[in-house]
């Protein structure tokens, strides 16, 4: 099969996080390279280094994810399927993101170039727009008023951990609890709570 003609950035993009999925911070340039078919000189002409090119595979993603998006325009729709269908989305988007900032945070050279400031980070960001979104349900009284940003933290703590058991502990077969089952039942314990009436 013949290397094509011309490559995308978003072709080389994808290519690098395949690669620094698979093989993590020790991938180099020419293995990504290899996956997306092209001479590692091309990925040079495009990012300076392998942290330039780490950053650039990672950094879309995380500034405005496609499932907050989701979930933001579902406002005043059924809340609780609205809150399970984003969460199936924000699950398949933090198994690729997490195992990258894994990588990030164990090499420093990566996590600097990768944006890993407090502030202003995109993890922040999504916390925020994630408590103004249960924010603008309480105002809207399709919520009763608690703090939003502790619902924010409870709903995206609860994904995060989700996906977290799976990257770590490898613990598919263990705790072999489908990721619609979680999200169901985690978001009728965010609307009825756990105490005895």
């Amino acid at each position: 099969m013949g290397r094509p003609a011309v490559i995308t950035e978003a072709q080389i993009l994808d290519a690098a996080r395949s690669v620094f999925l698979e093989r993590g911070v020790t991938a180099t340039t020419a293995e990504v390279a290899k996956c997306a078919g092209i001479a590692e000189g091309s990925i040079f002409k495009r990012y300076k280094t392998k942290v330039e090119l780490f950053r650039a595979a990672m950094q879309p993603q995380m500034d405005d994810p496609e499932w907050l998006k989701h979930l933001q325009k579902a406002a005043g729709a059924d809340l609780r399927q609205s809150l399970v269908t984003a969460g199936l989305e924000a699950i398949a988007f933090f198994r690729q993101v997490l195992p990258l900032h894994m990588m990030s945070w164990s090499n420093a050279a990566l996590c600097v170039a990768a944006g890993a400031s407090p502030v202003n980070s995109p993890a922040l960001r999504v916390l925020k727009r994630v408590t103004a979104f249960f924010e603008a349900e309480m105002r809207a009284g399709r919520l009763r008023r608690h703090d939003p940003e502790i619902l924010a933290r409870v709903y995206l703590g609860s994904l995060n951990n989700y996906v977290f058991f799976e990257t770590v502990f490898k613990a598919h077969d263990e705790l072999p609890l489908a990721p619609e089952t979680f999200l169901r039942g985690m978001v009728n314990i965010l609307f009825t709570g756990v105490e005895r009436s």
